[in-house]
């Protein structure tokens, strides 16, 4: 215990004196909790087991260095190069972590809950098992990320770039995508309940077999994209261009259609108890037969080209 002491105060003495250069320096387990070390260079130091929580690392050179079971939480890490560090069960929870450098860093399984990663690289990244909870993800790049089986829940992915992402079985409930690219993304068994894709890019997406209750995917382009058997209940597809779409066998309980654009989209086996298709177009819809008794559809065009009154 007094080694760790002695450490600290030799570090910190060294650091208020001017010097800025630790590279190499055995640090681990020594307690660094709300320390200034910003901008010094700590290339290949060992800070295993180190507690640095609510420490300040803007800008600091951690490249090489061992960050096993370190503690991070809290810790300020803006602009941080974090090159070919070792991360195995690191903790970064509620640290800033926007435009910090993770290259040839693994990050599978890694705790980023709460975590600040806005406008940073993660393009390509394994983060497969992640817990990125709550984490803030706001223009951040992940294209071509492995993210599968990754905890998003609630996380802020506004205008972030999952295109090509490998989201299969993660969790993105109460997430917000908005105006988020998904371009070619690997949804499989994800779940996007209550999630907010308003103004996303979901071009050649498949949303089969999807958890999209409480959704909202009101105003997007989803000409053609297949909702087989997946579950939209009180999901809001409002004003939303769903052109030949397909919804076999889907959930649309108490989902909001209305102004939405479903000219020759599959309805078949669709379970449509309480939708809302006030003024939705259904010209050339495929529905089942009796479809009109259970939903709104005030104004909306029908199937054969005319105007519902009935439920007006």
């Amino acid at each position: 215990m007094l080694n760790h002491i002695a450490q600290k105060r030799n570090l910190i003495d060294q650091y208020n004196q001017g010097d800025r250069n630790f590279e190499g320096w055995n640090l681990q387990g020594v307690d660094l909790s709300k320390v200034d070390l910003s901008n010094a260079n700590l290339r290949n130091t060992d800070l295993a087991f180190a507690n640095l929580w609510q420490a300040n690392l803007c800008n600091t050179d951690l490249s090489g260095a061992n960050l096993a079971d370190a503690d991070f939480c809290g810790a300020s890490l803006l602009d941080a190069d974090l090159s070919y560090t070792n991360i195995c069960r690191t903790n970064f929870s509620y640290a800033g972590l926007s435009g910090v450098r993770l290259l040839g860093v693994d990050l599978q399984a890694a705790d980023l809950r709460t975590a600040i990663l806005n406008c940073t690289n993660l393009s390509g990244k394994n983060l497969q098992y992640a817990n990125m909870q709550k984490s803030y993800l706001l223009e951040a790049n992940l294209a071509n990320a492995d993210l599968s089986h990754a905890n998003l829940h609630h996380a802020f992915l506004f205008r972030a770039n999952l295109s090509r992402a490998n989201l299969q079985n993660a969790d993105l409930s109460e997430a917000d995508l908005s105006e988020s690219s998904l371009h070619g993304a690997n949804l499989q068994g994800a779940n996007l309940s209550e999630v907010d894709l308003r103004g996303a890019d979901l071009d050649r997406v498949d949303f089969s077999e999807l958890n999209l209750r409480l959704s909202n995917l009101s105003g997007l382009n989803l000409c053609n994209v297949s909702f087989v058997d997946s579950n939209l209940s009180k999901s809001i597809l409002r004003g939303t261009v769903l052109r030949g779409a397909c919804f076999r066998g889907a959930n649309l309980w108490n989902a909001d259609l209305s102004k939405a654009d479903l000219t020759g989209a599959d309805l078949t086996g669709a379970d449509l108890r309480g939708a809302n298709f006030n003024s939705a177009i259904l010209e050339n819809a495929v529905l089942d037969v009796g479809w009109l008794q259970n939903v709104k559809a005030c104004l909306a065009v029908l199937p054969d080209g005319s105007i519902c009154h009935r439920t007006c």
